[in-house]
């Protein structure tokens, strides 16, 4: 089960734009003797691979729950020496939390990440039963093409059927692209409008209006390049 699954916008025509790679343990395994090492080295992992976004890539804008009180001597070490401090941020985030999050752009990297998942950090944790589960979201003919380069093959599709019932009220095609990309609804409606009313005015730049509505997704699932051209494309009119 993902919180990604809602995600609204994506066109198979335009096949590549993103794919979202997941990994999570079950909370009651969470504590499991050498679990934590195997989620930090994951994560840094993923960060190695180059991800669009990332888990508590935002983590100067808000509070990240599981950093606790080393968040501030983290912001300071981040304003000195960003690259390494943001390593070390997705070890310990990898190793306190249950679930490691990143968004790609390029297929490539999450085939390239697939295949280095696959040799020796695939095998150690096997061995130790470590139930580790690595989701990718996105469109189908992408996770299947990234499955066929690395020689893999799907066991399980999650699919959403989209919204029934009293549906005449909700949000247009274009603010639900970008409400959805965030999983907990932490992208409001009426954020969306005020940020296009502040591009139109000239107040804001799409690219602005992007990273605004990234800050608050600790997840770090938002792609901010489709989100830039959604809205240019609602300034429009």
């Amino acid at each position: 089960m993902s919180h990604t699954s809602q995600r609204r916008g994506l066109d198979p025509a335009r096949p590549g734009q993103e794919l979202i790679v997941l990994a999570m343990v079950p909370t009651k395994y969470k504590d499991m003797n050498g679990i934590g090492a195997a989620m930090s080295e994951l994560a840094v992992k993923m960060l190695e691979h180059g991800p669009h976004n990332w888990l508590s890539k935002n983590f100067t804008d808000i509070a990240v729950p599981q950093l606790g009180p080393a968040q501030g001597p983290i912001e300071w070490m981040h304003g000195h020496w960003p690259e390494p401090t943001a390593r070390l941020l997705m070890k310990l985030v990898g190793r306190l939390s249950s679930v490691v999050t990143a968004i790609y752009t390029d297929p490539a990297k999450v085939a390239a990440l697939i295949e280095d998942i696959k040799g020796d950090w695939l095998t150690r944790n096997r061995e130790k039963g470590y139930p580790i589960s690595i989701v990718l979201s996105g469109l189908f003919d992408d996770v299947h093409a990234c499955c066929q380069t690395t020689g893999l093959t799907e066991h399980t599709y999650l699919e959403s059927l989209g919204f029934f019932g009293k549906i005449e009220d909700l949000p247009g095609p274009d603010e639900l692209a970008v409400m959805t990309m965030c999983g907990h609804g932490l992208i409001a409606r009426n954020r969306v409008k005020q940020l296009v009313e502040w591009i139109q005015t000239g107040e804001m730049t799409p690219e602005q209006a992007a990273e605004d509505v990234a800050k608050p997704c600790v997840c770090g699932i938002v792609n901010r390049d489709r989100a830039r051209e959604i809205f240019a494309r609602m300034a429009e009119g």
